[in-house]
């Protein structure tokens, strides 16, 4: 059963649209999942939210403000796609551990959660 779960996430990251910025003075009460929502004004964000990417629905708020630690930065490229920098670990529930790069999820290998296979590799016996 979880390789037919990695096969529809492996799809659903090549056949689904990237993760785009939102810019907004104020979160929503509920977040849209492929939104990666900026929160600030006049495009000058202290904090990013978005949907946990494996699917729990766990709401993550990761600060933009340098001087906190820890802290992440939020680059929007063209069409509005993100990377955020370093990577997002949730260290409790379902313990995801992934990148944001160029609007795709890229699973980390510790990640708590099940991977999708990665594209011409086999896995090994």
């Amino acid at each position: 059963m979880n390789w037919i779960r990695r096969l529809f996430r492996s799809l659903g990251d090549r056949l689904l649209p990237r993760y785009r910025a939102v810019f907004v003075d104020d979160l929503p009460d509920r977040l849209k999942e492929r939104r990666i929502y900026l929160v600030g004004e006049d495009r000058d964000s202290w904090q990013a939210a978005m949907i946990c990417p494996c699917g729990c629905r766990a709401r993550i708020q990761l600060s933009l403000v340098p001087r906190d630690k820890p802290s992440w930065k939020a680059e929007v490229g063209c069409a509005g796609v993100v990377t955020l920098k370093p990577s997002i670990w949730r260290v409790k529930d379902c313990r995801a551990h992934f990148f944001v790069r160029a609007g795709r999820i890229v699973w980390a290998r510790d990640s708590g959660i099940a991977q999708p296979p990665r594209h011409g590799t086999r896995p090994r016996s």
